[in-house]
């Protein structure tokens, strides 16, 4: 048998070890990271989303408020 055999054989089982850890870490990573977007995502349309709906509707109402004021003042003037 060949002496370098064993040598052989136990750098490979090192490296399949060591290959599937690092396949394993991203794999984790790749689970949490889905998880943590997924989570953004559904924050953002849960919550953030019809915030700024509403605050763009405020502001859309302010300014038909200030152009209503604009033209009653107008024709007051007159």
């Amino acid at each position: 048998m060949d002496p370098d055999f064993y040598k052989k054989r136990r750098k490979e089982r090192l490296f399949n070890r060591l290959h599937k850890s690092t396949v394993s870490v991203c794999m984790g990573v790749t689970a949490i990271g889905t998880f943590f977007i997924g989570y953004k995502v559904y924050e953002f349309f849960r919550y953030v989303r019809p915030l700024h709906q509403v605050q763009s509707k405020l502001v859309e109402d302010e300014l038909l408020f200030e152009g209503r004021n604009i033209e009653d003042t107008s024709e007051n003037l007159s």
